[in-house]
């Protein structure tokens, strides 16, 4: 339904898209630039985009109002981030102490978005709004976002493919291209204000459509990391091969 459209309509993960690109051997830096690049540009594009397909059984998106609310809350804070990085104050002392801790950063940074829907679905149990949705209705969704999930694996690998793309991009076009974002759906949720429903109960198709991404791509990574190990086994393989008859041949 609508709110399956919203989350189809976001662009990609932050994090969970890069990491397991890396996982399946992709080229990380491209997989960070799409990353970066489709999360900026998304910040113009989802409204449009929600105009466009989403307007649907008399709900209206307000175009201009999200543009202005989504520019306050994702845009405005990584510009702030990226000129408080550059600023030459004790020898860029912001930047290094970044950078010193980066690692904690990344952590608290993905905790807190994890905390996202585990806020909405906690909401959702405690209003006890979780029994209203159905097993069938569930079921559906989840299929649903399953084959939309299978559709963008397919389009992107086929699209990769024409272009003649080295594996190491293909693997990060695909695992990043094909996912999207959860907080930026709930984001534009909380900003549309109320469905006629429990506001983490209308989260719900884009929480299970996140986890069933993660899932699917999670699997999809395993397997391409070990069919390049496996390859890279056979090719030392080979070389040792040759080596031994060349051995043997100079006896």
């Amino acid at each position: 339904g609508i709110l399956t459209i919203i989350f189809f309509c976001m662009p990609c993960t932050i994090n969970s898209g890069a990491v397991m690109a890396k996982q399946a051997g992709g080229n990380f830096a491209m997989a960070l630039l799409l990353t970066v690049s489709s999360n900026v540009l998304g910040i113009f594009t989802s409204p449009v985009l929600l105009y466009l397909f989403a307007d649907l059984g008399g709900v209206s998106f307000p175009v201009g109002t999200l543009l202005w609310k989504l520019g306050l809350t994702v845009f405005v804070p990584l510009v702030v981030g990226k000129l408080l990085r550059e600023l030459p104050v004790g020898e860029f002392a912001i930047r290094k102490t970044v950078d010193a801790n980066n690692k904690k950063i990344t952590l608290l940074a993905n905790f807190l978005l994890l905390m996202v829907p585990w806020m909405k679905f906690s909401n959702t149990v405690q209003s006890g709004a979780l029994g209203q949705a159905s097993p069938s209705a569930m079921l559906t969704v989840l299929l649903w976002t399953a084959l939309m999930h299978l559709v963008f694996l397919g389009l992107n690998l086929a699209i990769g493919k024409a272009m003649g793309l080295s594996d190491p991009i293909l693997k990060a076009l695909v695992l990043v291209g094909s996912s999207k974002t959860l907080p930026m759906a709930l984001t534009v949720l909380t900003f549309l204000g109320d469905f006629g429903g429990d506001p983490g109960l209308v989260a719900l198709p884009c929480i299970i459509g996140h986890l069933e991404q993660i899932i699917f791509d999670g699997f999809l990574a395993s397997w391409w990391a070990q069919r390049k190990n496996g390859s890279s086994g056979a090719e030392s393989y080979t070389e040792m091969d040759e080596r031994q008859g060349q051995a043997g041949g100079a006896a």
